[in-house]
């Protein structure tokens, strides 16, 4: 893949070690793998492998419960642990210097986790808070019955978080036995990339593992699916805004020799999909099924996913029903495109993009040591972790006959299930299995591959990057004009300079990259302009990349699909924003697209109604998803009537309904502008003076005047607490948002009250909250704090996803712990482990390109100056517990907060 060539060793005792030496940032990733995962459980047990992996982090004799997650956090890492049918994984991508952190605690907990009964008595209560939350998703139960259809015998019927009434059984016992049977050296393996030095990390590793007894081999599973023979059909009827249709054929396991032709198959029905880990870019949208289901108006998103397992898995093709479609005419599409492939070659011109396409992908899953790590992780427990370096070139040898016998072979009619989840009133329309958040993206973006992973701890929030990111630190802005940089000699270098007509460029080079990332962000949002129109500046947005004035929509999305690139638009309530991703010889051209969409888009009313009628879909969507609705319901709080946060992004049904081509043709050339546009690229270019150039050769001759962007005024301290629910029907969670008005960006007390909050909702296992709400009491799956930066005022917001049984203790406990924060100070070790997180996960924040390209902004957004990272460190070193206390008293008041909630069975009530 990348870096020196792949290093493999095994210890005397059969533990595997994978490593991969790459020079550069300062970084690594550990991972252990055991191999094991829900197709090694049996019926009344299912689940036992993810609530395993949760047990791990509970504690051995000598890492105290919480212990795991403060270490890593106070080292200035992050961890966290997955799931799937095939495998459980734990890592931590870490400052390569804290290397040895990751060791001692992976080693420990191979063998010496406790399992101490009341805390697994504890955790089942999260573990059915998280199978909640997944049935809270719109075709979560629907992928469970098609997939528990279409095998009859192999446990990969099962999902990973298993079924309910199985985590209600499940004992102490069960969890422990599974543990010492599967958690063995000869049963595991090492996947690590960084820049360490392979032979001394080998030693290191060999002293921290080599005396662990190998163990005993795990039982093989030896169950073989039966061949299907006929079609198997599940209907579902269920509260829904859509009609989901997910179609199942069974395909072979990684290791079959068709397995390449099927991957390249799969590309060229949907695109090619990302390899790694949290990276790649979706492609697609001049691919088959999307030319005939969402660019025809019959779906408002489909796709197909053919991943890599163990044993013989499933190929699926998912679509969601736009209003008013049949769903036989979505299924007859689908067939239509399927019959093509198993009765035609794929033209030459079609093959070459699908190939770029991978290639692409295949770079793109280099971009970070945590993708690579996971990437040959993955290989090895499907396959070989060698196939990393050889898969491209078996997929780049496939023929167009072997991608029709492979269609013909594998996507049988009588071989397949077909699941349909309806509207309980029988109305199609409807989005695709994506979460809904408050500030949701205006593309409607493919789902990139069903996973079916589980993921038992959300995200630790970035503290790198972001509008309002917990690191970007108060301090004056730098000079402002002309061509600007960091101190000399300083690592890495942004750089800032602005062309004749206003546009803003920074930049960071990286000569040595192979992408490069880019976003152009348009100050024109509904909180920008003061557009009262709800949604407006959001289909603005979608209809940009819909046809310009040299091409249309299929020509566009061919253009860019041609290249393997990625060009995103999405839009919150200040800006409008065009992301770029793409391979380095490919940039000048990628570029120019994103530019032709901006300043010359032509908004065919054709493409109006088709994305009309994909926006009020997603609204609906919106409307039952109960995390969207918890922060609707808290926005109506905290904003009044008018105000540009207080409406949807997406806007609503009534204002969608009513845009004209005129109103997006007016706004356009209102607001969109030269004075208001920044550009942030990282990546593949020599110097500053290159990626000027680039824009000054694409945007230069831009120009429109427009008016300033105006700041919305912000929220009004409460005088009293309030709290809105609304109830979501079909759901089995409750998502709490709780928030508080607070101080603007540039205060002099935000740094204070940042790292305060980092105490009480983000370090480790999301800080205190997470240690109370979630650990101690049990009372969530997820549970966390932040900061919403802002010029005018931040919002400090808490968010919980919880039975709908424990919503009052779980509002109560975390109304007690900002009451705490506010009432004695913050303890030495807990100040000291947030400064040494804020300080020690910088070089982690900046190996990402996207990443630094969002920094960036930030940097620009909030006039910190070029050399804030230099700044950073002594501004954090310097707050003291009595500077966090006064700022959280200042600032915070538990009495007065807002409260929204959305959950099952919820009385629409305001108090």
């Amino acid at each position: 893949m990348s870096g020196m060539p792949l290093r493999t060793h095994t210890l005397d005792n059969g533990l595997t070690v994978f490593l991969r030496e790459q020079n550069g940032a300062p970084v690594a990733s550990f991972w252990v793998w055991y191999r094991v995962g829900s197709r090694n459980e049996r019926p009344g047990l299912t689940g036992l492998s993810h609530w395993v992996e949760h047990m791990q982090f509970k504690g051995t004799p000598s890492l105290a419960k919480g212990a795991i997650f403060n270490e890593v956090s106070r080292n200035g890492g992050s961890l966290n642990a997955l799931t799937s049918q095939d495998w459980t994984a734990y890592f931590e991508p870490l400052p390569v210097e804290r290397l040895d952190l990751s060791l001692r605690i992976e080693s420990d907990r191979m063998r010496n986790s406790l399992f101490e009964p009341e805390e697994a008595e504890r955790e089942r209560t999260v573990i059915l808070s998280e199978r909640q939350g997944a049935e809270n998703r719109p075709t979560y139960l629907l992928a469970e019955e098609v997939i528990g259809t279409a095998f009859q015998a192999h446990p990969y019927r099962h999902m990973v978080s298993g079924y309910e009434g199985d985590l209600r059984r499940i004992t102490r016992d069960d969890l422990y036995g599974h543990y010492r049977r599967y958690y063995t050296p000869t049963n595991a393996f090492i996947s690590a990339v960084g820049d360490f030095d392979t032979d001394e990390l080998l030693g290191r590793i060999e002293a921290s593992f080599g005396a662990i007894e190998p163990g005993d081999a795990p039982p093989p599973v030896t169950v073989t699916e039966p061949p299907q023979r006929g079609e198997r059909a599940v209907t579902l009827r269920r509260p829904s805004p859509a009609a989901y249709l997910l179609l199942a054929y069974h395909m072979p396991d990684a290791r079959h020799p068709d397995t390449p032709a099927l991957l390249v198959a799969d590309a060229l029905l949907s695109g090619a999909k990302p390899m790694g880990f949290g990276g790649g870019s979706a492609n697609g949208r001049s691919a088959r099924l999307y030319r005939a289901l969402v660019a025809s108006g019959l779906a408002r998103s489909v796709s197909s996913s053919a991943d890599l397992s163990l044993d013989p898995h499933l190929w699926t093709f998912s679509a969601t029903a736009l209003p008013g479609i049949e769903p036989a005419r979505i299924q007859n599409a689908i067939d239509g495109e399927i019959d093509r492939l198993q009765r035609e070659l794929a033209p030459d011109e079609e093959f070459l993009k699908a190939r770029k396409q991978i290639r692409a992908q295949y770079v793109y899953a280099r971009e970070t040591v945590t993708s690579q790590a996971f990437w040959l992780g993955q290989m090895e427990v499907v396959d070989h972790a060698a196939r990393v370096d050889t898969l491209a070139a078996e997929l780049e040898a496939v023929t167009a006959e072997e991608v029709r016998r492979v269609a013909r072979d594998w996507l049988v009619r009588d071989g397949r299930t077909v699941g349909w989840q309806l509207p309980d009133d029988g109305d199609g329309g409807g989005d695709e299995a994506v979460e809904a958040v408050p500030s949701p993206s205006v593309l409607d973006r493919e789902p990139q591959r069903v996973w079916w992973l589980s993921d038992p701890h959300p995200p630790t929030p970035s503290p790198r990057i972001g509008r309002g990111g917990v690191v970007v630190p108060l301090a004056p802005a730098g000079e402002r004009g002309g061509a600007q940089r960091r101190g000399e000699g300083s690592s890495p270098s942004f750089e800032r300079t602005e062309l004749p007509n206003g546009i803003v460029v920074l930049g960071q080079a990286r000569p040595e990259s192979e992408t490069v990332s880019a976003t152009i962000r348009i100050a024109a949002g509904q909180a920008a302009t003061g557009e009262p129109r709800a949604g407006l500046p959001a289909f603005v947005g979608r209809m940009l990349n819909r046809g310009t004035a040299e091409r249309a929509f299929d020509a566009f999305n061919e253009a860019v699909d041609r290249l393997g690139a990625m060009i995103a638009v999405d839009a919150d309530r200040d800006d409008v924003a065009v992301s770029l991703h793409c391979l380095r010889e490919d940039l000048d051209a990628v570029f120019g697209l994103a530019a032709e969409i901006i300043t010359r888009p032509s908004f065919p009313e054709e493409e109006m109604e088709r994305v009309r009628q994909q926006t009020l879909t997603g609204i609906r969507e919106q409307e039952s998803d109960t995390r969207a609705t918890a922060g609707r319901a808290l926005r109506e709080l905290l904003y009044p009537e008018g105000h540009p946060y207080r409406l949807r992004v997406t806007g609503e049904v009534e204002t969608v309904s009513a845009f004209t081509r005129d109103d997006l043709v007016s706004y356009h050339a209102r607001f969109f502008g030269p004075a208001v546009t920044t550009v942030a690229l990282v990546g593949a270019v020599a110097d500053l003076d290159e990626t000027r150039a680039l824009v000054e050769r694409h945007l230069g001759g831009w120009h429109n005047d427009v008016p300033t962007s105006a700041t919305a005024p912000p929220a009004v301290s409460p005088e009293q607490s309030a709290r809105r629910s609304l109830p979501v029907p079909g759901k089995s969670q409750t998502d709490l948002a709780v928030a508080y008005p607070t101080i603007p960006r540039g205060h002099a007390d935000y740094y204070a009250l940042n790292v305060a909050n980092v105490i009480l909702g983000q370090l480790g296992l999301m800080g205190r909250l997470g240690a109370d709400v979630r650990d101690q009491q049990g009372l969530a799956y997820y549970v966390y704090s932040r900061l919403n930066a802002g010029l005018s005022g931040s919002t400090w917001q808490a968010s919980a996803g919880v039975d709908p049984a424990n919503v009052e203790r779980a509002l109560g406990a975390i109304a007690e712990q900002v009451s705490r924060l506010c009432a004695e100070p913050v303890t030495d070790d807990e100040l000291a482990d947030a400064k040494s997180f804020l300080t020690g996960s910088l070089p982690i924040g900046l190996e990402s390109p996207g990443g630094v390209v969002q920094l960036l902004l930030s940097i620009e957004r909030y006039g910190l100056g070029l050399d804030y990272l230099d700044r950073y460190p002594a501004i954090i070193t310097a707050l003291t517990a009595d500077d966090l206390l006064a700022a959280a008293r200042r600032h915070l008041d538990p009495t007065r907060f807002l409260v929204g909630t959305a959950g099952p069975e919820m009385e629409r009530t305001d108090r």
